[in-house]
């Protein structure tokens, strides 16, 4: 879904706005699915009790994550991103998140399966 979002709006962006924005969007889109499926990864392993010493694990690949996130949006704005499309696309995440709970919503009226 958020897939299927990030495509969307990243060639919405190109007929409806600018390259730039398009891109932006494209790049935000790919740091926060990225970041999502690296943050799965990391509470899996702790949470399996894969990690010898877990909160040490999940510490330092906290703080490694949040360090090349940072890393990434500066060399995106030393390029020149767009700060709007930027945005659009790190929002990818929350948009099929609220879409999934009212599709949820609608179709199964509220009731739990």
């Amino acid at each position: 879904m958020s897939l299927l979002f990030l495509a969307t709006l990243t060639i919405a962006g190109f007929f409806l706005s600018s390259t730039n924005f398009a891109l932006s969007t494209l790049a935000g889109g790919i740091i926060v699915l990225l970041n999502h499926c690296w943050l799965r990864s990391i509470l899996a392993r702790v949470l399996s009790g894969q990690a010898e010493n877990a909160a040490r694990y999940a510490i330092i690949r906290f703080v490694l994550r949040l360090s090349l996130i940072a890393v990434a949006v500066v060399a995106l704005f030393r390029v020149g991103v767009n700060i709007a499309g930027l945005l659009t696309g790190l929002s990818i995440l929350v948009l099929a998140m609220i879409s999934v709970s009212i599709y949820s919503l609608v179709h199964h009226k509220g009731e739990s399966s």
